[in-house]
């Protein structure tokens, strides 16, 4: 019995440590926001994604573009990291825009 045991945990080809090839999922404190009168740029900097929303519509929910960094999202799922961009894009939609300079 605890042969099979040790047989189970420690057989060759078993990673100590997570595998290179697991799903990472992303956090809010992942991602970098820039908001501007015309929109909110939302940049995943794990990968340097920018997801920009477009500021028409008022709550910042359309996605008029993304632009990879030449790896799109690595590890991580691209519909959780553009699930979460949009979520932060529509969280900043309720803080007014006031631009400094006029």
């Amino acid at each position: 019995m605890l042969h099979r045991i040790w047989q189970m945990l420690f057989r060759p080809g078993r990673c100590a440590k997570p595998c290179a090839s697991a799903v990472k999922h992303p956090f809010k404190s992942d991602f970098h926001t820039i908001v501007t009168k015309a929109g909110v740029s939302v940049t995943f900097k794990p990968t340097d994604s920018v997801y920009i929303f477009d500021s028409r519509n008022h709550n910042y929910t359309s996605l008029a573009g993304v632009q990879h960094a030449g790896h799109n999202t690595a590890d991580y799922p691209s519909d959780e990291v553009q699930d979460m961009a949009q979520q932060i894009a529509s969280e900043h939609a309720r803080i007014p825009f006031w631009p400094i300079f006029r």
